[in-house]
């Protein structure tokens, strides 16, 4: 699995799209599988001309862990994508680490918690219906449910992603992280902001403002990459609970105008079902800032 996902960063480091297909050399049929003319036809040479096919085409197991790393993703209604369970040591540690990947490349962490109903021996294929819901193929807005990272070192995080259409056909997708932690100015929590960048959002990078309950926020940058941006702010926990009430974090992308003729963007991520994971976040919080209890 290790593989698949430095394949996907990569997709996701150079916002490439990504879709299941076949390669079918010419003089071969479109049958699956290969006839034995086909394969004898391909061992005749190194290269060959051929064309690539959706229908029949199978993503399965790594695979499917790659490919949701492109930023725009495609699957033909011909194509499928098949998942099982892993195997190998501390699997329990794997699958977790997966889930916070998922999650940042805007798919809903749920997908690895339905592998891990297949036995490894075995395959299931996705409906289109599970594709959707998890946001596999991008299409329009998704949103992933609050999910709760227990890391190494005793990390612990609260993340959730969105996904927009961007670009101007709509035909290009961006993916926006929030994330709750430990500050360590306790009681304070540190609210982060996790921004996927175009190339030309890259050579001005926006200024973020959050509506967090009633306050508003200029983020300070924590870390600045060529295609990533991310900024942070401390805030009290009432504040916290009152953008429970509020039922969302809403976050304001302003470019400068004089810079770049990108409009002003709002986002929002829903805390829905982010109160039930607060209570888990403080108890840690208190217990790192006063380890004799």
């Amino acid at each position: 699995m290790r593989e698949a996902v430095q394949i996907g960063l990569i997709l996701r480091k150079n916002r490439m799209t990504a879709g299941v297909a076949r390669t079918v050399p010419e003089g071969c049929h479109l049958g699956f599988p290969l006839d034995d003319a086909c394969r004898r036809l391909m061992q005749s040479k190194r290269e060959h001309r051929a064309r690539p096919y959706f229908g029949g085409a199978r993503c399965a197991s790594a695979c499917v862990y790659a490919m949701i790393g492109a930023s725009t993703r495609h699957v033909d209604p011909g194509a499928t994508l098949r998942i099982h369970s892993s195997v190998g040591r501390e699997i329990d540690k794997t699958e977790n680490s997966l889930r916070r990947y998922v999650m940042g490349m805007g798919v809903d962490p749920a997908l690895v918690d339905a592998t891990t109903k297949v036995p490894s021996r075995s395959f299931r294929g996705l409906s289109r219906g599970e594709m959707e819901r998890f946001g596999i193929e991008t299409r329009g807005v998704h949103e992933t449910p609050w999910f709760a990272y227990h890391g190494p070192v005793g990390e612990f995080l609260l993340l959730k992603s969105v996904t927009y259409p961007t670009g101007d056909t709509g035909d290009e997708y961006r993916t926006r992280t929030v994330g709750l932690a430990c500050s360590p100015f306790h009681p304070s929590i540190r609210f982060m902001y996790q921004q996927e960048l175009t190339a030309k959002e890259s050579r001005t990078p926006p200024m973020i403002r959050a509506k967090i309950g009633d306050s508003l926020f200029n983020l300070s940058t924590l870390n600045l990459q060529k295609n990533l941006i991310e900024k942070s702010v401390d805030l009290e926990p009432r504040q916290l609970q009152s953008a429970i009430e509020t039922g969302s974090f809403e976050i304001t992308e302003m470019f400068d105008q004089s810079m770049i003729k990108t409009p002003s963007r709002v986002v929002r991520f829903s805390t829905f079902g982010l109160s039930s994971n607060i209570v888990a976040l403080e108890s840690k919080c208190a217990s790192k800032s006063n380890p004799s209890q």
